[in-house]
């Protein structure tokens, strides 16, 4: 009985156990049939309400009284937010000119046989409710540095779509991290540099790769900063443990709890452990990743402060809707997919049971088979060694991260003897990486995409999340049935 005497929705139903998931389907419907399958507003609305309202209305034994007030509250944030989203992906004309810039220099790559920069312009030509970003294509980014300030002006050319599904799709990619256009053969001019979060990272770049051994020198970079080393970046993805240098949920949980040890005693505890986690999501380059681990801790730490343990799968839906309301183009990024899919693979299993052997012998071929749909889909193909490896990978790196970052600290503080434990986080290092030529090894054989791949990765994640949700007995094969046959037919059109 509830404080009121009523009694209480029963447990089996998502809108007291995770509503927000009902959110983040709805948010997600609307974006695959907006933006992927060209329907008009209306329809994209209406059926994702639909299929929103389906799910919790699926997943409810019994209610009373209190539910119907529930789902039109859930119902009118989920249509207010689609307003949101809709204006937020609809597309501005483009001018044919962007006229001289004042601009920053976020990041500087590789790009085919050229070499491009993602500028974020800051002067007269940014607009809108975020500073436009631009991709500079042509002569004179070769020279360009992360953190550089610079004036920029020429033509401007929208980003290529892709020809077929499964082809790459540069104006999804681009858009995901906030580009807007290319610009060709642009006029560029240095302006010196900006006091900018880019021009620290790029200097504490130079100076990792400057002192520490160059395998200690990869992950360091990785882990603290975001930025990758190609040749670390090819062993893992052939491994199935890239995860492993993307800041996600391993690397903000492991500050979070050095945070939370070392200001165990501090009065202001949460708010300085809150700051110091999105201190870190921002350095080491704010990608979805590290964003959504932060605001779920944040929604953890939030829900604490009220007096309310908080269940973690609803935490991750909320923080993937709140960033989905914040940049829809995150919903086509390959990182967040990953990530959220991991992460709500991961909350299901550990809130279906408390046996602490039974979530970690579950979670690694769980999490494997619910991601391998959307990494096959994106890479051609995964190794089957990842799901041996990463059984060990994920308690080894919550150990490794932490002690290099330590061991590399008198080498980076400039001190003599510096060098001696670095070496020695070099040979750990090298240690993990024989264990996993090993296993790649014994077990070489790689996954492509196929359709029995697609169905038992989307049964899996539906089960996990019904289950999540309160679904029970011939429900969960209700759901199972009507979102298998919703995700074939958006896959055939």
């Amino acid at each position: 009985m509830n404080r009121a005497g009523r009694p209480p929705l029963r447990g089996s139903s998502p809108l007291a156990l995770a509503p927000a998931f009902a959110l983040m389907l709805g948010f997600s419907a609307f974006l695959v049939m907006r933006g992927h399958c060209g329907f008009v507003f209306a329809a994209a609305a209406f059926l994702s309400v639909l299929a929103s309202a389906g799910w919790y209305l699926l997943g409810t034994e019994s209610a009373d009284k209190n539910s119907i007030p529930a789902a039109c509250a859930l119902t009118a944030v989920l249509l207010s937010g689609i307003l949101i989203i809709d204006s937020r992906i609809a597309e501005k004309p483009l001018p044919e000119r962007i006229p001289e810039t004042v601009g920053i220099v976020l990041s500087e790559r590789k790009w085919g046989f050229k070499r491009i920069a993602l500028v974020k312009a800051i002067g007269s030509g940014s607009a809108g409710y975020f500073p436009d970003k631009y991709v500079l294509f042509g002569s004179g980014e070769e020279q360009l540095k992360p953190g550089d300030l610079v004036r920029f002006s020429g033509a401007l050319s929208p980003f290529e779509r892709a020809e077929a599904a499964g082809d790459f799709d540069e104006f999804l990619y681009w858009r995901a991290k906030g580009g807007r256009a290319r610009l060709l053969s642009p006029n560029v001019r240095a302006e010196g540099k900006s006091k900018s979060i880019a021009y620290f990272r790029f200097r504490l770049s130079s100076l990792i790769s400057d002192t520490l051994p160059p395998r200690t020198a990869g992950y360091i970079s990785a882990s603290w900063i975001g930025v990758r080393d190609e040749s670390l970046t090819e062993f893992h993805r052939n491994a199935g443990t890239s995860h492993l240098l993307a800041v996600s949920g391993l690397h903000v949980g492991v500050v979070y709890c050095m945070a939370g040890f070392l200001l165990r005693r501090f009065k202001w505890r949460s708010w300085a452990i809150s700051a110091i986690v999105w201190a870190y999501a921002l350095l080491s380059g704010a990608s979805p990743s590290s964003l959504r681990a932060a605001a779920m801790l944040q929604f953890v730490m939030a829900g604490r402060l009220a007096g309310r343990s908080g269940n973690s799968f609803n935490c991750v839906c909320t923080a993937g809707s709140a960033m989905l309301l914040v940049n829809p183009w995150l919903f086509w990024d390959v990182g967040w997919r990953l990530s959220m899919l991991s992460v709500l693979t991961l909350t299901s299993i550990y809130s279906l049971t408390p046996d602490a052997w039974v979530k970690y012998l579950s979670a690694c071929p769980a999490v494997w088979l619910v991601t391998s749909v959307q990494s096959a889909w994106t890479f051609g193909e995964v190794p089957l060694a990842g799901i041996v490896i990463n059984f060990f990978a994920v308690p080894a790196f919550s150990v490794l991260l932490p002690a290099s970052s330590l061991l590399c600290l008198p080498s980076l503080a400039g001190f003599g003897f510096g060098r001696y434990p670095a070496m020695f986080s070099e040979f750990l290092f090298a240690a993990w990486e024989r264990f996993s030529n090993n296993m790649t090894f014994l077990v070489p054989w790689k996954q492509p995409f196929s359709i029995p791949m697609f169905s038992a990765g989307t049964a899996a994640l539906v089960y996990l999340s019904a289950k999540a949700c309160g679904f029970s007995g011939v429900r969960i094969l209700a759901a199972e049935i009507l979102c298998l046959s919703l995700l074939c037919f958006l896959y055939i059109i």
